[in-house]
């Protein structure tokens, strides 16, 4: 039995209605995209300009495969993985609203983002390189040094070698970059033995660029108890050695105090007759091997 025309116009009605909002929300984008949106992006450098296709490539090859919703389960979100220490520095978005903003959106923060991070030290000095270890140094090989951490990259840069720094996956800064370039290492340039370029020395401002971890002065990652001390000198003012000497001295006087109290107690039913000498020798006992105990754990603490 043939369906009423209404019906037929009524049922297509319907189905563009449930259509529209994933067209309309669709969340792979291309390499082309991706360009277009880094050359509009008010952050944007010339230099992130002129090196679009190798942001392009990092999105697509590395970090979403192009999904802007995309979410690695642990810190990162969007088509190129921001983190949620710089989401909030760089967005008034949580990070459930940015990975569910426009591509546009998210290059914004992102370009913001990596401009601050291309002044640090490590970038700079890349940049100024014509060669390292042996390979040219293109915008796949700095934005790998970026996206891998400031940190990391001036390591590699200390090391004279590709090398000089891998995650706990193996992966150096050189293989992420060749996986960006399309998966094969890039000609080679001067043989072993040539010196590496000196790097053109650039003024280096302050960066807004939070990194994954603290860094000393070289340029590498703290310890996680180096960094979480250095932390709370930073926010607090003082050290965590003297908040803790502190913390143990209120403890003590704390002790003291009560013990002190409890011992007057004791001393006027002494003095009143109503507690007999063994009894008062014996409280004095207890009291002194409750400070002492305190005291003793204090001190090993």
């Amino acid at each position: 039995m043939a369906w009423p025309l209404h019906a037929m116009r009524s049922l297509r009605v319907v189905l563009l209605a449930l259509l529209l909002p994933a067209l309309a929300w669709a969340v792979t984008v291309s390499a082309a995209q991706i360009i277009a949106a880094v050359q509009a992006a008010p952050g944007a450098t010339p230099w992130l300009r002129a090196n679009a296709e190798a942001v392009a490539n990092l999105a697509i090859r590395v970090e979403s495969g192009g999904n802007t919703e995309a979410y690695n389960g642990t810190c990162c979100f969007g088509v190129l993985q921001m983190n949620r220490t710089n989401i909030r520095a760089y967005t008034n978005l949580t990070p459930e609203q940015y990975r569910q903003a426009d591509l546009q959106t998210q290059i914004n923060a992102w370009a913001r983002l990596t401009a601050d991070a291309l002044r640090a030290r490590a970038p700079t000095a890349l940049t100024g390189m014509a060669t390292f270890d042996g390979r040219p140094v293109d915008g796949n090989l700095v934005l790998s040094c970026v996206q891998l951490g400031i940190g990391n990259c001036q390591r590699m840069i200390n090391s004279g070698t590709c090398s000089g720094f891998a995650d706990r996956n193996g992966t150096t800064i050189c293989s992420m970059a060749n996986r960006l370039a399309g998966g094969a290492p890039p000609p080679t340039g001067p043989g072993p033995g040539t010196p590496p370029a000196t790097p053109t020395p650039a003024p280096v401002a302050t960066p807004v660029f939070s990194p994954a971890c603290l860094q000393d002065g070289a340029g590498a990652c703290l310890p996680i108890t180096q960094a979480v001390e250095q932390g709370f000198a930073q926010g607090s003012g003082g050290s965590m050695t003297d908040l803790k000497r502190l913390i143990y001295a209120v403890v003590a006087a704390t002790v003291t105090l009560v013990l002190l109290s409890a011992s007057r107690a004791t001393w006027k039913h002494y003095s009143k007759g109503r507690l007999p000498t063994v009894g008062l020798l014996v409280s004095m006992k207890g009291v002194a091997l409750v400070l002492t105990i305190v005291l003793t754990t204090l001190t090993f603490l």
